[in-house]
């Protein structure tokens, strides 16, 4: 139950951030989302970037843009697994193939493009963004 809360606390700040067109680092929404994840450990980590990986493909398989996108490294940028996983989870969404789509910080910033575009319309904001108690 507890790992749904702190999925549902991770997305909820995605989409804020997505709505004002905003990026952030592992580290940042590890702590601002209070997710408590240990950064010092490696399985922790790895763990945190599955949880975010969880969000994105829940997104994606509801028609929406990949959360995920907008997390990146303190340089801006991100692995190429994850960059992997990203294409992967949007190949049919947006139509993407070898030959046109290269992983590559274009790709990545694209996609963040897209995430912030889709947050930004009142409509999808008040239908799927974070629930208000």
């Amino acid at each position: 139950m507890e790992e749904i809360y702190v999925n549902r606390q991770i997305r909820d700040m995605l989409v804020e951030l997505a709505v004002q067109c905003r990026t952030t680092t592992y580290s940042r929404l590890n702590t601002d989302a209070d997710a408590g994840y240990n950064y010092r450990e490696a399985g922790e980590r790895e763990s945190f970037t599955e949880d975010i990986e969880a969000i994105s493909m829940s997104e994606v398989k509801n028609g929406r843009p990949p959360l995920g996108a907008i997390v990146v490294f303190k340089s801006g940028s991100v692995t190429k697994p994850i960059l992997e996983s990203l294409y992967t989870m949007c190949e049919e969404m947006y139509g993407l193939s070898p030959e046109t789509t290269k992983l590559n910080s274009a790709f990545l910033k694209d996609l963040q493009a897209k995430c912030h575009e889709y947050w930004k319309v009142k409509d999808n904001y008040n239908e799927f963004g974070p629930r208000r108690m």
